[in-house]
């Protein structure tokens, strides 16, 4: 039987978090968050969780994230120059410095393809994703792209799981996330979960690199 591994993408293969993409742009332009950061990303991704399975088209998905944008600076305290800045980032949507890769992220991939793995990636996100995965030169190693938006069910559904699983052939699989929703949406079809821990919030896996030790 083909072995595969299913992949998240926000926290897992890439660095959401805001220090990693946002404060290096508002450093370059002098500017400071005026407030914490984790209750303006809360909201910012309640903004997103709630509309981004409407998100098919990139126009639907450029607005949805500029909203995210606006949402999260504005949280910061950023009011004034929030609009200026989410428009900037709308326009270099696909500068690959707005969508860090997580350490060791393509290593991984290299080194799973290597060892005759099938991956797919498993992610709740927009219309954007493929692009952006093209962008970082990434989508060369997967099979398959099961996107929330394109598919229309998002995670903890397994039904994400079970198209990507139906893609790759096989019926087990690793899926490799550091969500609940990953690790529900895995469980629920009886498929390993391993979580990625890059922030240091759950005691899971410190990096991708990792995951190597996990599978043959």
């Amino acid at each position: 039987m083909a072995k595969a591994v299913l992949f998240d993408v926000g926290n897992t293969l890439l660095l959401a978090h805001p220090r990693h993409w946002l404060f290096p742009l508002l450093e370059e332009r002098g500017l400071k968050p005026a407030r914490e950061v984790g209750p303006a990303l809360e909201r910012a991704f309640q903004v997103y969780n709630a509309r981004h399975l409407e998100a098919k088209t990139l126009e639907g998905a450029l607005a949805l994230w500029r909203s995210f944008h606006r949402t999260l600076l504005e949280g910061l305290g950023l009011e004034r120059q929030g609009e200026e800045i989410a428009q900037y980032l709308i326009q270099n949507w696909q500068d690959p410095r707005f969508w860090p890769l997580a350490p060791h992220a393509r290593e991984v991939l290299e080194a799973l393809k290597a060892r005759g793995y099938r991956l797919a990636v498993v992610s709740n996100w927009d219309a954007t994703l493929p692009y952006i995965l093209d962008t970082l030169g990434l989508s060369p190693f997967f099979d398959h792209l099961a996107v929330s938006a394109l598919s229309g069910v998002a995670k903890p559904d397994p039904r994400l799981f079970q198209e990507a699983l139906q893609a790759l052939g096989v019926d087990r699989a690793t899926h490799v996330g550091d969500s609940e929703e990953d690790r529900l949406g895995a469980e629920a079809l009886g498929l390993s979960f391993l979580r990625v821990d890059h922030l240091g919030l759950y005691g899971g896996l410190p990096s991708l690199k990792a995951v190597l030790d996990f599978l043959p």
